[in-house]
Parts: C-alpha cells; structure tokens; sequence
C-alpha cells in the first residue's frame, strides 16, 4: 500500500464511508478507488482532487497538498 492509498482509506474507514458510496460522491468507480487503496494504481491528481473534494479534506504528496 502507499503513502496515498493509506490516507484515503484511513479517511474513508474513519469517516465510516464504504467505497461504494465515495465512489458515488467523488464520480470514481469502486475498482479504481480499491486498487488506489491497495497501491495497485497510481492515483492521478484529478482523481485525489475528486476524492479530497468528496471527502472533505486535503492530501499530501511530498511538499505538495491538494
């Protein structure tokens, strides 16, 4: 799993939202966001902008924070 993967999940889980409904939210279909979760895909920033917007919080890559 890497770095992004594990913050989308922890914020997921800790905000008790199951993939299906951020998949709803952020317009990203459940599978990218598992294999994002499990570190099998390389997140875009357009997906993370998608996501952060969906879940209401910022991600960190590097100095870089969206």
């Amino acid at each position: 799993m890497n770095p992004i993967g594990q913050q989308l999940r922890k914020i997921r889980v800790n905000r008790e939202m199951e993939r299906e409904k951020l998949a709803l939210l952020a317009g990203i279909s459940v599978e990218t966001i598992a294999a994002i979760e499990e570190g099998e895909m390389d997140v875009q920033v357009s997906a993370l902008y998608k996501l952060s917007d969906a879940l209401n919080c910022t991600f960190a890559i590097g100095d870089v924070s969206i």
